[in-house]
């Protein structure tokens, strides 16, 4: 993607905001990010280019690099700052959680139309079909978002099965009908289908969504028979058993620098941790009660000032290790605590495996996992554990002691689970 630096911090010098060329909103990135030199105040409104990553704080910019024209410009400090554009209409850019929604009419939160009907949610017709679980993140669901597991994990399958397709479109007598296999299944542990038909409204989405059905069982699980055969297939996620499970036999390489200076400004880790190491002369507050834009830079400063502290890096680099030894110990006594989870956009397969940093007793974080060349694995990153279910539930239902719903506190509303490591 492509923008234009709008500034650079000019107290820290360590982050700043680029103006996306799509009218989008400004993005926030981190030095650490950028490719090459970093950059600096004079360079305002020089041409970018970047990745971007969603967050539970909102989207960020990533491997940020100079563009051509602009690395130019960029090496002339004394030329004058281009002007920065007018900010255009906001046009959405289309993620892996967005495909769904733009393939078909589907109908995820209850909404009131314009002639004061109630449109009810598609969602509690799957979930009452489904096998029972929970498909929300604590003991009791939000009124107001009862299924946001389950919204997440039909839009990413959806993404899923488009990449690998398996998404069926087939005409038959009374129209055009398009299908896929949910991946869920019933009582009877029968599958679940997701069944649409073509939209009369054409202009705007090619589909409408029908119905959920099992294969012969009533109005629309007739209808998939009757035009569908052989019927779509189910999402799949492994080339082999081997991708399933943790090897204990072999080491476990974490960068510990990468994983706390990118967990902390990412906000992926507990504030009950963070606050037992305060970098040398950093003002600590609760960051907690904070805006999104001065969570970040205070989240952004702090990684900063511990980058610099040699000896609070050390101590938040032993209470990783102490915790990865435990999950490593907790894995060899029960195969299941290694938890494989796929990641939409990168379209890779992972592990999770269970960090508990505050309390020995009490999981926080999920450490990613993925095997290396060599037969040794990677420690990539953390992520909460709401965003380890998500990725994890889109694989299969975790059999596990530690990522359970029950136990897992939602720290952000977002659908969109994190994008690399």
């Amino acid at each position: 993607m492509k923008g234009k630096l709008k500034f650079v911090d000019g107290k820290t010098g360590t982050w700043g905001f680029i103006i996306p060329d799509d009218g989008s909103p400004d993005l926030h990135f981190v030095q650490r990010d950028v490719d090459g030199s970093p950059l600096s105040r004079s360079q305002a409104g020089v041409e970018l280019e970047f990745d971007i990553d969603e967050e539970p704080t909102g989207r960020h910019a990533r491997r940020v690099r100079v563009s051509g024209a602009g690395q130019l410009a960029s090496t002339n400090q004394d030329a004058s700052p281009a002007p920065i554009p007018e900010p255009r209409p906001f046009v959405p850019r289309l993620s892996p959680g967005d495909e769904l929604s733009q393939w078909a009419y589907m109908v995820f939160h209850e909404f009131v139309a314009k002639d004061g009907r109630t449109v009810p949610s598609d969602l509690p017709s799957l979930a009452n079909m489904a096998l029972e679980e929970n498909w929300y993140f604590g003991p009791t669901p939000d009124p107001n978002n009862p299924y946001p597991i389950l919204e997440n994990y039909l839009k990413f399958t959806f993404f899923r099965l488009r990449r690998e397709g398996k998404v069926g479109e087939a005409t038959g007598p009374n129209g055009k009908w398009a299908a896929f296999d949910t991946g869920l299944v019933d009582r009877l542990y029968d599958p679940i289908f997701a069944l649409f038909e073509e939209n009369d409204r054409k202009d705007l989405k090619p589909w409408r969504f029908s119905g959920f059905c099992v294969p012969g069982k009533g109005w629309a699980g007739k209808q998939l028979t009757s035009v569908f055969d052989p019927l779509p297939k189910a999402a799949s996620y492994f080339q082999s058993n081997f991708d399933m499970l943790l090897d204990t036999s072999k080491d476990i390489h974490v960068d510990y620098t990468h994983v706390i200076l990118d967990g902390i400004s990412r906000d992926r880790f507990p504030q009950d941790f963070l606050s037992q190491y305060p970098p040398r002369g950093f003002a600590w507050k609760d960051y907690s009660t904070l805006d999104r834009n001065d969570r970040e830079q205070f989240l952004t400063e702090l990684a900063a000032a511990i980058e610099e502290d040699v000896q609070t890096m050390r101590s938040i680099k032993r209470r990783l290790e102490d915790a990865k030894e435990l999950a490593e110990k907790r894995t060899r006594w029960n195969f299941k605590t290694a938890i494989p989870q796929y990641f939409p956009r990168q379209d890779v397969m992972s592990l999770l495996l269970p960090l508990a940093i505050v309390d020995d007793e009490k999981v926080d974080l999920a450490l990613v996992v993925t095997r290396n060349p060599s037969g040794s694995y990677q420690g990539r990153t953390v992520f909460p554990l709401d965003w380890a279910y998500q990725n994890a539930r889109l694989v299969c239902r975790p059999d596990s002691d530690w990522l359970v719903t029950e136990r897992v506190t939602a720290t952000s509303l977002t659908i969109s689970p994190p994008v690399d490591a």
